[in-house]
């Protein structure tokens, strides 16, 4: 489970930064290493890139693994959804 120093928004951990690790860290220090762990806009960017809408049945976008088998046993290709 994340420790709950992952909520910094409520209780005596709120306001307060830490690395990866666990490790407290002063604003100044935040503020000079977000960068190696926070997504940064170029990151951004290239996940939206990857996204695109796929509408077609039986077809999936690229970033998702197609499943094994339908819901309710229903062939993969099934028309759940009519758009």
């Amino acid at each position: 489970l994340p420790s709950v120093r992952f909520h910094r928004l409520v209780g005596s951990y709120a306001g307060t930064q830490f690395d990866p690790d666990g490790n407290v860290l002063t604003e100044s220090e935040w503020e000079k290493r977000k960068h190696e762990w926070l997504p940064t806009d170029e990151d951004r960017s290239y996940v939206k890139n990857c996204m695109f809408l796929v509408t077609d049945q039986g077809k999936f976008a690229n970033w998702i693994a197609p499943p094994a088998r339908g819901i309710h046993g229903k062939p993969v290709d099934f028309e759940y959804i009519r758009l």
